[in-house]
């Protein structure tokens, strides 16, 4: 192997698995991208529920290779002996796939995605591969006030001492670098971009129906204390009461909440403005953003959205609030940043859309393939490993 190609094993706390295949997609993305320079292993541990035994899936292609290990849950309802068996089982588990899927090649770069609970086989990583470089990147909203997850002695302490070995820490946007070091997890970071695959994310010639109709489309986990679909749900109403005519689409799952939001749209009688389409892939994915008129994101708090890129890379104009690195995503020509993130302004807003006053699609594509496509982030990746 050339001194200039790289042995990079990547360590994820979440990666598309049975359970949920977009969790963690923006990560493999990354690995796709730096496999275009080097040679990048892929290990992800997780417990599923309803499965007997250990499954292990392999994928290799190249310079990127994928090993997935999947185990049963731990069935235990006592909070701090059962969080404690959990944790001990990961370990386990972890360190097992590193010493299974590692072989005898050493690793120049250790790379951690998302820090916990990956950061527990990553301190075993780095004892077993002294002289790799431990870069970290991180996507967890756990950190902001809104969210508020980052507590706990155990998650605080394992946090503070891999950020502390850490080489670098890349983050999605510039708010989380500064809610990381707010909780005193300090370090040299740098802002990275999430990636667009531009290959499936593209304009087509999809045939489009209801002319005279907007066509809204909205795509996410559908958590609502983040994504705020009870906000885009009130959207709705407040569109239809004034007699606008539009049809919304939602793409994403979450059983735990999707009661309360079919129970709310019955109750505003929007069973036939809003239609739920759960978990739909990539290609399909696409496939709406063509069939849309505007993409609609009304989250509380985020970090930098990979489906406002997707659309825009679809030549999808976007609506969205002010949240994370919005403001340096959206250009004027490609959507509305919402000034006030208010329902008002957001009925306002699409009442007044007009495709025409932005950028033709094919130039959409294009400024997203520049700045957030595989070989550019894998480029920019690839010379701060090279660089550090």
């Amino acid at each position: 192997m050339s001194p200039q190609k790289l042995n990079i094993l990547f360590l994820c706390s979440w990666y598309p698995n049975p359970e949920n295949q977009s969790n963690g997609l923006f990560i493999k993305r990354h690995a796709q991208a730096i496999s275009l320079f080097h040679q990048v292993t892929i290990i992800f541990v997780k417990s599923i529920p309803h499965i007997h035994q250990e499954t292990i899936t392999k994928y290799e292609d190249g310079d990127f290779k994928e090993y997935c290990v999947y185990y049963p849950k731990i069935k235990l309802n006592i909070p701090l002996i059962g969080n404690f068996l959990k944790l001990a089982l990961f370990k386990k588990k972890y360190q097992k796939a590193i010493q299974q899927f590692s072989g005898l090649q050493n690793f120049d770069v250790i790379h951690v995605n998302t820090i916990f609970p990956a950061a527990i086989p990553a301190l075993y990583a780095i004892k077993k591969w002294p002289k790799a470089k431990l870069f970290i990147t991180e996507h967890w909203s756990g950190y902001y006030p809104e969210d508020g997850n980052y507590k706990g002695w155990y998650l605080n302490s394992i946090t503070q001492k891999l950020v502390h070995k850490a080489e670098k820490i890349f983050v999605i946007s510039e708010n989380l670098k500064n809610q990381m070091i707010k909780h005193h997890l300090y370090g040299d970071y740098y802002k990275i971009n999430n990636v667009v695959d531009t290959s499936v994310f593209k304009p087509t010639d999809a045939a489009t129906t209801d002319i005279g109709t907007l066509k809204i489309l909205h795509v996410s986990s559908m958590v609502n204390r983040e994504k705020n679909i009870s906000g885009i749900i009130e959207i709705a109403k407040q569109l239809t009461f004034q007699n606008f005519s539009f049809k919304l689409h939602i793409i994403g799952e979450n059983r735990e909440e999707m009661g309360y939001y079919k129970k709310t749209i019955k109750n505003y009688n929007l069973e036939n403005k809003i239609e739920f389409l759960g978990y739909k892939t990539a290609d399909e994915i696409a496939y709406q953003m063509n069939q849309s008129d505007v993409f609609l994101l009304f989250s509380h708090f985020e970090g930098m959205p990979v489906v406002l890129l997707e659309s825009m890379a679809c030549g999808l104009p976007v609506i969205s609030t002010q949240v994370g690195e919005v403001n340096q995503m959206v250009k004027p020509s490609m959507g509305i940043i919402l000034k006030t993130n208010t329902i008002e302004e957001a009925v306002d807003e699409i009442q007044n859309f007009k495709r025409e006053l932005y950028s033709s699609p094919e130039e959409m594509h294009r400024h997203i393939e520049k700045n957030y496509g595989l070989q550019a982030v894998g480029n920019v990746l690839s010379e701060l490993y090279l660089n550090t």
